[in-house]
């Protein structure tokens, strides 16, 4: 268990605040990127700052302070003009530093400079990521599935009512937690205990987080960074049960899971203290040879997470399920009256981790994970883990097992990727 003051410097994301200042040094991304085709600005909030993100060219974004300076308007209903953000109240016009540039309504500019607070943002993937931190700003990580162009990318954003750190801590648990609601579901409707699946998981840190694999699957051999060599690899000869690689938990709030044919990227962005923007990248790669690569283009779309009706958390597909009990616990869970156990190695590895590159950056030190040369940021490869969820067989329904609320287009889309494996693997 964590005193309350450990578990308020964990928890606490706005300016100045312990954590605030560690997670301002990563970039986190925050919206779709044809988000801002369809309109131009849109309000964000990260890290507790109310901020807006607007276009200022073909593939280059500003972000700044959300309201004016002047009487507090809402700068999400301003009007983008030759890379500069205007007011839509009074006119005031602001550029992609924060600095007011125009004030149609005075006669002239005052002498002192009148600025609002200005960020670094950018496209990569199908995603705008914002960036808090101090100068040099690090460069985003590209990882390798950020290149394929072969089959179908989904952007997802699901906001949840709690705190990122208790959505983070379960990148450590070494049970995927929706498959585990799933057997005790199962059990309940067949009176019978649920059958437990291996609790006996490894923790190894590396370059860019922490990979959880079932013990005895032998200990992961780092490799020096390569654009052509993934960061992790496995040591020869030494597989252990249900696969070399549980999962990835990226540092410092993020998740991989899955190899070639599909995965997924999650990342658990801090909103505030009590909201965490859940976005979530799917790549499906589509059949060699089929039509289906076709749909390169990125559908986004927005995961509803609780019922319309009845307020409860959803819980029909996986994602939803874990959502749910991250949404059924308090806002921010007090962990002053947990009681940890061996299972929860992963999780002490992650808080542990946490407070000493606070410490690391309080004293002037730079933390993990940081890229700066671009030749190092090349395609980054994570470790490959197995499917969470086989592909259905021919004939069969193709539902989106992840998250409800999949949009018409982008459920098109995933059909069409999956029955082009279905009519290649099939028979005659």
């Amino acid at each position: 268990m964590l005193s309350q003051q450990e578990n308020d410097t964990l928890t606490q994301v706005g300016p100045a605040t312990p954590m605030g200042n560690l997670l301002r040094r990563y970039w986190h991304p925050v919206a779709a990127a044809a988000e801002l085709e369809e309109r131009p600005t849109r309000p964000v909030r990260l890290l507790g700052e109310d901020l807006v993100v607007f276009k200022t060219g073909d593939d280059s974004y500003a972000l700044i302070e959300r309201f004016c300076a002047h009487r507090g308007t809402d700068l999400a209903h301003g009007i983008v003009e030759d890379a500069a953000l205007r007011c839509p109240r009074h006119g005031w016009l602001y550029g992609e530093t924060g600095l007011c540039l125009d004030m149609p309504l005075e006669e002239q500019m005052p002498a002192e400079e009148i600025r609002l607070a200005a960020y670094r943002a950018q496209a990569k993937a199908g995603m705008i990521w914002a960036y808090l931190g101090p100068e040099p700003a690090p460069l985003i990580p590209d990882w390798e599935p950020f290149s394929r162009q072969d089959g179908l990318v989904q952007v997802v954003l699901s906001v949840l009512h709690c705190n990122w750190l208790q959505c983070q801590e379960n990148t450590l648990d070494g049970v995927d937690l929706e498959l585990f609601v799933d057997a005790m579901q199962r059990a309940a409707e067949n009176a019978e205990p649920p059958p437990l699946p291996p609790l006996d998981f490894a923790f190894d840190e590396f370059e860019h987080g922490f990979v959880v694999r079932p013990a005895g699957a032998g200990s992961p051999a780092l490799d020096s960074p390569s654009p052509r060599k993934p960061v992790l690899s496995r040591v020869e000869g030494e597989r252990g049960p249900g696969g070399e690689v549980a999962k990835t938990s990226l540092w410092p709030n993020g998740l991989f899971s899955g190899d070639s044919r599909a995965c997924r990227f999650e990342w658990r962005v801090p909103i505030d203290d009590e909201t965490t923007l859940n976005l979530a990248w799917f790549f499906d790669r589509a059949a060699p040879g089929s039509d289906a690569a076709s749909t390169a283009a990125v559908h986004y779309w927005y995961a509803p997470t609780r019922e319309d009706e009845t307020g409860e958390a959803i819980r029909t597909h996986q994602l939803n399920k874990k959502f749910a009990i991250w949404l059924n616990q308090s806002p921010i869970v007090d962990r002053t009256k947990e009681h940890l156990s061996e299972g929860d190695a992963g999780v002490v590895m992650l808080r542990t981790k946490l407070f000493s590159q606070i410490g690391l950056i309080q004293d002037g030190g730079e933390p993990k994970a940081l890229i700066y040369d671009p030749a190092q940021n090349q395609k980054l490869r994570l470790p490959e883990t197995r499917a969470l969820f086989a592909a259905p067989p021919a004939g069969a329904e193709i539902d989106f097992p992840y998250l409800a609320g999949q949009p018409e287009d982008a459920a098109a889309a995933y059909r069409k990727v999956i029955e082009s494996w279905q009519n290649r693997d099939a028979p005659g």
